[in-house]
C-alpha cells in the first residue's frame, strides 16, 4: 500500500489549471473559437464588413473570459473552501484505493476508476468523466513510492499521459 498526505487547497489550483491544459475539451473549443475568429477575420479582409471585426473581437473577449473564469477563478473559489483546507491521506492499495481526513473517508475499488491520467506535477484518478481524485507528485514520501503507485495503477489500468478525453 502507497500512502500519502497532502493538503487539497495547496494544489487544488494547480491541479485543476493541470486538467484543463491537458483537456481535449479545452483544447477543442480554443481550437474552434479561434477558427470563428480566423473566418472573421477572413471574411472582413474580402467584404470590407466592420461587423465581421467586432464579432471576432467579441469571440476573442469571450475565450479569454472563458479562461480566466475555468483556469483561475474557479480554481480559486474552489481552493478557498475550508473543506479541503486540512490534511488528505491518499492510500493507494491493490484492490482499493481510500481518501480520508478528519471528517471524510471514502473508499472505492480500483474497479471503479475509470481512467487514470498522469502530467507533470499530478496523477488524475477518475471517477468518472468530470470527477477525479488527484496524487500530486510531490506528496510522495519517496520515489519508490511513486513507482509503487504506478505499478499498482498500471495494472488496473494505462497510466495515460498527453490530452485527457
Amino acid at each position: 500500500m502507497v500512502e500519502m498526505t497532502f493538503k487539497y487547497s495547496e494544489h487544488m489550483t494547480r491541479a485543476l489549471r493541470d486538467y484543463q491544459h491537458h483537456s481535449f475539451r479545452f483544447w477543442i473549443s480554443n481550437a474552434i473559437g479561434l477558427a470563428i475568429v480566423l473566418a472573421e477575420l477572413i471574411l472582413y479582409f474580402s467584404t470590407s464588413n466592420r461587423n465581421m471585426l467586432w464579432i471576432a473581437l467579441l469571440v476573442l473577449v469571450f475565450l479569454g473570459f472563458a479562461y480566466l473564469l475555468t483556469g483561475y477563478v474557479q480554481p480559486k473559489k474552489a481552493a478557498s473552501d475550508k473543506r479541503y483546507d486540512k490534511p488528505f491521506t491518499l492510500s493507494v492499495g491493490e484492490t482499493e484505493l481510500r481518501l480520508s481526513s478528519e471528517d471524510l473517508d471514502n473508499t472505492t475499488s480500483w474497479k471503479n476508476i475509470r481512467a487514470t491520467w498522469e502530467t507533470d506535477r499530478y496523477y488524475f484518478l477518475f471517477l468518472d468523466q468530470t470527477q477525479f481524485w488527484i496524487a500530486p507528485k510531490a506528496a510522495f514520501a519517496s520515489s519508490e513510492d511513486e513507482r509503487r503507485f504506478r505499478e499498482i495503477a498500471g495494472r488496473h489500468h494505462a497510466v495515460r499521459k498527453g490530452l485527457i478525453r
